[in-house]
């Protein structure tokens, strides 16, 4: 193509290569494509694209089991809701649980726990929540070691300290649930891992949640379809990103894939999870990352949060029932070997189609979990079901599970701004490198991990792939952007009139 028809495409044709081809690899994929630049290369360790979201058929209707990424939280600015609602894809979140509506809290032994006691607990639980995001919202000074499971611990406490005995004892049953469910939002084992200081870095979109029937998977489909088919290579692990390649090199960056072969680039988009940063950048990279980019990788939290899917031959619950919320008792004894006490970590077995109920659990329990075998799983969760319910329960048919943390290509399933670190380091993992004597960065980072405020989030890792595809774009389709790059394409200029968890 000639110059003069280049208006709306890349001055130069530069060689960019993408590491990974998860959301934040397709999106920036995506956005390089419906820009003109066709010569990049997506690498993709594994045999599909999606990363972290990965949708399951589970029987002959067609219906799918979210092994990752679940819902769109929230509707105003955020992307993935307009993708679906312009592609018809939306579902209001539990609109299909027709006459199952009811959220029942139980006991292990079996005892039901009110409405009244339940939304009172929710009541105090929603303030000290909005209290913990205050410290950041406001500015407000936390001690260096706070964390938000201390602040709640201690609150709480004190808010129900007028209650004794068998009344103190429910709420605080409440209050665990509350806190395990929080466990799995953030990713992490225990609220103490995760920093009150930097808690309310984090920002919840207006709106109301949905699923995606079809799917979600179905959005990486959408996005998919402008990038050109050879431009995804799965089956291409990389081994080393040489990002220095000296003044005589004709392109800065080398990309090496496990297999020896090499692939030369004026860019690298590098999109991994921060699991796998924490686990390989000591290696990945040649040279080394910057010190601070070090800190920040080895000081951000990043948890497991995993599924557990039972099928059962014929439905378990009434058709009423939509959701056991599970109180366990931790002043009961049992034991501390985790095979026997893993699953103490699912706050709930949720209905999402008649005969199969999902569990859902995070940290070392989960880790745990991903150890056993899915009868072993079966055997457990069955039992568990059985005091809750009062009845006999047959083996489920089926058992699914998912096994994020000990997965060599996430080990992991999503970022929090743990104990000691801040949204500061994750504006410093965002952060291009130049190699020396370039003029434009070299090496760009993506993936939900690089967002200060959507971490965590689908949402959050499609605009960064965005967001960093517009990096290059501005390199080469403006005059002033061909000038040396200042690092100050930030994630609030890419967000303008856009605005992923599990």
């Amino acid at each position: 193509m000639e110059s003069n028809e280049k208006q709306n495409g890349p001055m130069d044709d530069p060689k960019i290569v993408i590491i990974g081809a998860g959301i934040a690899g397709i999106a920036a994929g995506n956005k390089l494509s419906k820009e003109g630049f066709a010569d990049f290369k997506i690498f993709e360790a594994s045999d599909r694209i999606g990363g972290r979201i990965w949708s399951v058929v589970t029987d002959e209707e067609g219906n799918k089991a979210e092994m990752g990424a679940n819902w769109i939280h929230g509707v105003e600015n955020n992307p993935i809701y307009e993708i679906a609602n312009e592609n018809h894809l939306l579902q209001m979140r539990h609109k299909d649980k027709s006459l199952r509506s009811k959220d029942v809290f139980i006991g292990e032994s079996g005892d039901v726990v009110g409405d009244r006691l339940v939304k009172e607990v929710d009541l105090i639980y929603g303030l000290l929540l909005t209290q913990c995001e205050n410290f950041f919202a406001n500015n407000m000074q936390a001690t260096d070691d706070d964390s938000v499971g201390q602040f709640l611990q201690r609150k709480f406490a004190e808010k129900v300290d007028r209650y004794a005995n068998g009344e103190r004892h429910v709420r605080d049953l409440i209050f665990g649930h509350r806190k395990l469910l929080e466990c799995c939002i953030s990713g992490c084992d225990t609220l103490d891992e995760v920093a009150l200081q930097d808690f309310g870095s984090y920002e919840n979109l207006p709106g109301i949640h949905y699923t995606i029937p079809p799917g979600f998977d179905t959005i990486l489909d959408i996005l998919r379809k402008d990038i050109p088919k050879d431009n995804i290579v799965f089956n291409s692990p990389v081994r080393c990103i040489n990002w220095d390649l000296g003044p005589e090199s004709k392109y800065p960056v080398c990309v090496e894939l496990e297999t020896g072969e090499k692939h030369y680039a004026n860019h690298v988009i590098v999109t991994v999870s921060l699991g796998v940063l924490k686990a390989a950048c000591d290696r990945m990279f040649t040279p080394s990352l910057p010190t601070q980019k070090v800190q920040a990788i080895n000081g951000l939290g990043y948890g497991i949060v995993d599924k557990v899917f039972l099928e059962f031959e014929e439905p378990i619950v009434g058709p009423d029932i939509f959701r056991l919320n599970i109180l366990w008792d931790e002043d009961e004894p049992h034991e501390a070997d985790l095979r026997h006490c893993w699953y103490r970590k699912i706050y709930s077995f949720e209905v999402v189609h008649e005969r199969i109920l999902v569990g859902w659990l995070s940290g070392k329990e989960a880790l745990f979990m991903e150890s056993l075998t899915e009868e072993q799983i079966g055997e457990d969760c069955v039992e568990v079901l059985k005091k809750m319910l009062k009845k006999d329960i047959p083996p489920p048919v089926r058992v699914i599970r998912t096994r994020w943390g000990t997965n060599p290509l996430t080990r992991g399933s999503y970022s929090f701004i743990k104990v000691g670190s801040s949204q500061e380091d994750v504006t410093e993992l965002s952060k291009p490198l130049k190699s020396k004597g370039q003029p434009k960065p070299s090496v760009l980072f993506g993936g939900e991990a690089t967002h200060p405020r959507f971490y965590s989030t689908t949402h959050g890792a499609l605009l960064t792939g965005y967001r960093e595809a517009n990096r290059i774009v501005k390199m080469y389709t403006t005059a002033e952007c061909r000038q040396p790059d200042t690092d100050e394409d930030s994630d609030d200029n890419e967000d303008n009139g856009l605005k992923m968890s599990f």
